[in-house]
């Protein structure tokens, strides 16, 4: 690792990028962020995906030093725990029966790190991915793609009320015609499998550029990250729960989604030949 090292995490919504980043940032001398609020000044007026990414190599210095100074940087928590928020939303048994609740919050806290050669590390999924082939350009970046099941991402994106649940990538409208085409069609579902296999084919056309993770490969051999980026050999990783299986899925769904995957997605299938 060099002083100037910077890991970009993104991927599929709902596919395990918060867990993978809370993950990496307990590495001894790495910084992890998720979607740090300074990252929403960076869409303001882009005129083209190059611009973002110059923004963001000027944000992740301003970041650098600040660390370094000792200066507090947000960053997103769990609100029960207290530690770095490993996922945003939690099922939680209410009077209404079970629901899927916002559990983290951003805070700001000063970050102490071993020395200027720490990695930072910093985590998006909408703007990385619409901005994939800019960054991918960067000097001195390493990029992990994380993708995960198709149905069950499927099934997370309906369970919650998010923009990618209503079929809308809106940072990447802007850039890709594909994406407003798809935001015109009528069916929900539609709009989704296509939003989704606009995600895997994004990955696939860039697939030498970057590390691509499978979330199931993850959460079951997390040493696998030792590929990927250097980890000390006294560093232990936590295993983690697959949630592909969780109860507050509408698993009534799976079926159709499975056929609306074989009939309106063509890049599914280079990451999971069977669904």
């Amino acid at each position: 690792m060099t002083a100037s090292y910077q890991l970009l995490i993104t991927g599929i919504p709902r596919s395990g990028t918060t867990l993978l980043t809370a993950t990496i940032g307990k590495i001894p001398n790495v910084v992890a962020l998720s979607e740090p609020i300074q990252q929403r000044e960076l869409k303001r007026a882009l005129s083209s995906p190059m611009e973002y990414a110059c923004r963001l190599i000027g944000l992740m210095q301003t970041l650098r030093r600040q660390i370094l100074d000792g200066v507090p940087v947000p960053n997103r928590f769990d609100k029960n725990s207290g530690e770095v928020a490993s996922n945003y939303w939690r099922s939680l048994k209410g009077e209404a029966g079970r629901q899927m609740v916002a559990t983290s919050e951003i805070r700001e806290e000063v970050i102490a790190v071993q020395d200027e050669n720490f990695v930072l590390c910093i985590k998006n999924c909408e703007q990385f991915t619409s901005c994939l082939e800019a960054l991918t350009q960067l000097p001195g970046v390493s990029i992990i793609a994380l993708v995960r099941n198709p149905i069950a991402s499927l099934l997370s994106w309906r369970s919650l009320s998010l923009p990618i649940s209503r079929g809308r990538i809106k940072f990447g409208e802007k850039f890709h015609r594909e994406l407003r085409k798809i935001r015109r069609l009528e069916d929900l579902l539609l709009r989704q499998v296509k939003l989704l296999d606009w995600y895997f084919g994004t990955y696939y056309r860039h697939r030498e550029k970057i590390n691509l993770l499978r979330y199931e490969d993850f959460v079951e051999k997390p040493d696998l990250l030792r590929e990927i980026i250097t980890v000390p050999a006294s560093h232990a990783f936590s295993k983690h729960q697959s949630m592909n299986k969780r109860s507050e899925y509408n698993h009534a769904d799976t079926e159709t989604i499975r056929d609306y995957l074989n009939r309106h997605t063509q890049f599914v299938r280079y990451f999971y030949p069977s669904f």
